[in-house]
């Protein structure tokens, strides 16, 4: 029940560090009388803080937590990889100085740190080959071959023009952190269960439709504020995040609830030792 109980506290600390996020945004515009243009935009702000923390932070829970299947698993750690970069390279602002030097600096150092875990994870997945004699599966080589990618992508960018790095990655790892998580939502349905996962479990498939209804709604949210954006409106962002993190956080404490199964909790359950009381 220990490694349950900590799977579950995981899934809620990413709740609540999205609401952390929230109450920050909240309380600086409260403070300044004025919204910024995105969520983003608050990393010049009092909230820049706990912008970066938080998307650090997500990144590690995203990562971390084990998806359903190895289709949802391999989504998770694209979006989990992407998210701190978005807090340590800020979006350009008019009127507000980019610190090129630490956002270099953080960047080479989350890189670093991702070649160290690629090549850990490389290590075992040799390892459990040499002993069982299976390869990875088809999407935890996608996984490999993606971060790999990305990896190149972004040490090739940085030896090349740091100057275009520093003001045009926020934008595309925002990109990759939202793609991959949009996908584990549609993961969740019985359609991407049995076709894009290609697993046959009947379990994942009681809340199909809600799963549904959250993926037409972020598609339509999505839409809308591409609309609102073409109108003119300064603001269509920002209601385009908020909206497309309102569902994400919906779709989470969902999957949370659709995940309890008591009768998967008592097969992965140790029996409590007699003297210690630890399972």
């Amino acid at each position: 029940m220990t490694e349950v109980t900590t799977y579950r506290y995981v899934r809620f600390a990413l709740c609540c560090l999205l609401a952390g996020l929230a109450i920050s945004v909240g309380a600086q515009t409260i403070a300044s009388g004025e919204w910024e243009t995105s969520i983003s935009s608050y990393y010049y702000t009092a909230a820049g803080p706990v912008f970066t923390a938080v998307l650090c932070a997500l990144g590690v829970c995203l990562v971390v937590l084990r998806g359903y299947t190895d289709a949802e698993d391999t989504a998770l750690n694209l979006a989990g990889l992407s998210a701190p970069m978005v807090g340590f390279v800020p979006t350009p602002e008019i009127g507000e100085e980019i610190d090129k030097a630490a956002i270099v600096n953080n960047a080479w150092s989350y890189l670093a740190v991702m070649a160290i875990g690629w090549v850990v994870v490389l290590i075992f997945g040799l390892r459990k080959r040499a002993v069982s004699g299976a390869w990875p599966s088809r999407w935890g080589l996608i996984g490999l071959v993606s971060v790999a990618g990305a990896w190149v992508v972004g040490v090739g960018w940085l030896l090349i023009d740091q100057d275009t790095f520093a003001t045009k990655a926020h934008g595309l790892a925002a990109i990759f952190t939202f793609t991959p998580f949009a996908l584990a939502v549609v993961l969740n349905t019985d359609w991407g269960v049995r076709k894009i996962a290609r697993e046959a479990d009947k379990a994942r498939t009681r809340l199909d439709k809600t799963y549904w209804a959250l993926v037409v709604a972020m598609v339509v949210l999505l839409a809308a504020g591409i609309v609102l954006g073409l109108t003119g409106w300064n603001y269509w962002l920002l209601a385009t995040e908020i909206s497309l993190l309102g569902c994400f956080t919906i779709f989470w404490v969902i999957q949370s609830f659709d995940l309890m199964d008591p009768e998967r909790d008592a097969a992965t359950t140790r029996p409590r030792d007699p003297l210690t009381g630890s399972r």
